[in-house]
């Protein structure tokens, strides 16, 4: 892949190495034509000083071949003058440069001019590889009459060292005009890069892609604010709560004001100061939502951060997250058979039916210390076993056989932080065993909790339906669930609860056979205990 510098390198030095091409032909010629005027001008002046030798002379000069000879020796010695041609006063050749032979076209141009006195100079037989310059001057007598003229030759080639000097000159130039163009293009591929973060372009779509594909993916809303209350940016989660709630809204059209009428974004950003967890009211739901400022220095500029989440879904999440949404469901269950018998109760009193009464509150009693002595007989934490005594309740108002096996056994009292991990995962795993029975026949659920030396396993039966194996695998992640409104919490803070003791959870499910979870938590000394992704 073809870096940013390279392309811009390449492209500035192909639109210079353009340029100088196409005026690389007009300059050259333009400098020859310079070169051929100034030495066209050199030959005049020396075609005059000839002239004005021989007007000195005085006399009939074409008799007296030593003094023409001379003079022309004279003239071709110089460097601007290749030949000479002297004629008399009609035009006949008197002398003439060996090999000089001069155009007869323009001999006859200027016979007439030279007759009447007139001297010039002109450029002819211009070519591509030499040019022929002319220049032509009356002589005079001293009385001021027409006695002759004389003619001058100078011959360029492309290799004489004038154009020679020029054409250098022209290249220096034009390699000057490169370098100067290489140093642009370096600085500036430099400032751009710089304001790039030195990525490539490739790079930053990649990256815009990525950054587009993960906020689209975070389950918090997200709204990207300018500094003039516009929205900039939302995911998708953010467009469906705000669908959801009723309040459905485009980019073009929502703004800050109209989502949050009651915050100032001004003032917010002016603050500098975050604001968490700010509970508000959009359309028919509540959110809690959080107010970021961004500034950025280079270039200056503000932007407001906005992410905002169900309140629904965070009471939710920490109900299950710290247990107390089992407590409160078996604290319900224990109130609605309390609430039941109390109904027995006031019935009998009612009746006053006091023997019935009274057999019906020992036959209560006796039946409830039965069952509490069957789970402290085999669940030595008393916590423990009072949640599971409300499981018991739980159970029997969602018309579940709940069975604690006869293997179970956890002998001795738990740590604090233990104690809570296993009402979180044994309240999670009862509640999917109740949820999967609604709608069966058959509704047995059967606990298992067992101590050995080497670890505490947990395994809950269901007699419900398996779960399909797509699902199988990753059960376990945030957010996967089996139930039709279900948020796939549960069976993922159990898994992160087993995490943080180094054990695991297998799952058997299969038709006709139940479901079972079972949970694995090797026994470790304090000092051995390690959570992933930390080092202690």
């Amino acid at each position: 892949m073809m870096k940013l510098r390279t392309k811009i390198t390449l492209l500035v030095c192909s639109v210079v190495i353009a340029i100088l091409l196409l005026n690389q032909y007009p300059v050259s010629m333009s400098l020859k034509q310079t070169v051929m005027k100034a030495g066209a001008s050199a030959l005049m002046d020396i075609t005059t000083q000839l002239s004005s030798s021989l007007s000195a002379a005085d006399g009939d000069f074409g008799k007296d071949t030593a003094v023409l000879r001379t003079l022309a020796r004279q003239a071709e010695e110089c460097t601007n003058c290749s030949g000479v041609a002297i004629f008399d006063d009609k035009f006949r050749l008197l002398y003439s440069t060996p090999g000089l032979k001069p155009d007869e076209t323009a001999l006859k141009k200027y016979k007439d001019e030279l007759l009447q006195g007139k001297k010039q100079y002109d450029i002819v037989s211009e070519g591509k590889s030499d040019s022929l310059i002319y220049a032509a001057c009356p002589i005079y007598r001293s009385d001021g009459t027409l006695q002759g003229s004389i003619l001058s030759t100078l011959q360029y080639s492309s290799n004489h060292r004038e154009l020679k000097k020029a054409q250098r000159d022209l290249n220096a130039m034009t390699v000057l005009v490169m370098l100067i163009a290489l140093i642009f293009v370096w600085d500036l591929t430099d400032n751009v890069k710089g304001t790039m973060f030195n990525l490539e372009p490739v790079e930053i779509a990649q990256l815009l892609v990525e950054r587009n594909i993960l906020i689209d993916a975070v389950r918090d809303g997200i709204l990207s604010v300018n500094q003039n209350g516009e929205i900039t940016h939302a995911n998708r989660t953010a467009r469906l709560m705000f669908e959801k709630a009723g309040q459905p809204f485009d980019d073009g059209d929502a703004g800050f004001v109209t989502l949050f009428p009651q915050f100032s974004l001004q003032n917010i950003l002016n603050g500098n100061q975050p604001i968490y967890d700010n509970e508000r009211r959009l359309g028919t739901d509540s959110f809690y939502v959080n107010f970021i400022p961004i500034k950025i220095s280079q270039p200056q500029h503000e932007s407001l951060l906005v992410t905002f989440r169900p309140k629904q879904e965070v009471v939710r999440f920490a109900e299950n997250i710290t247990g107390v949404k089992s407590y409160v469901e078996a604290l319900r269950a224990q109130m609605h058979e309390f609430n039941n018998k109390l109904q027995v109760v006031s019935g009998l009193v009612q009746a006053q039916n006091y023997t019935e009464l009274e057999t019906y509150i020992h036959g209560v009693v006796h039946l409830k210390n039965r069952e509490l002595q069957q789970i402290s007989g085999k669940i030595g934490d008393p916590t423990l076993a009072a949640f599971l005594a409300s499981k018991f309740d739980r159970a029997s108002e969602q018309r579940v056989d709940l069975v604690l096996t006869d293997r179970t056994e956890l002998l001795g009292r738990l740590t604090e932080e233990l104690l809570q991990d296993l009402i979180l995962i044994v309240g999670n795993l009862l509640e999917n065993a109740f949820d999967a029975l609604q709608g069966c026949a058959m509704r047995t659920v059967a606990l298992e909790i067992v101590e050995t030396t080497e670890e505490i396993y947990i395994s809950v039966w269901d007699s419900g339906p398996e779960i399909p194996e797509k699902l199988r695998e990753n059960i376990l992640e945030y957010g996967v669930t089996t139930k039709k409104d279900g948020n796939g919490i549960g069976l993922f803070l159990v898994n992160q609860a087993c995490e943080r003791y180094n054990g695991y959870i297998t799952i058997v499910s299969e038709a006709g056979d139940g479901t079972e979870f079972t949970v694995h938590i090797p026994r470790m000394r304090e000092e051995e205990r390690h959570v992933p992704g930390i080092d202690c």
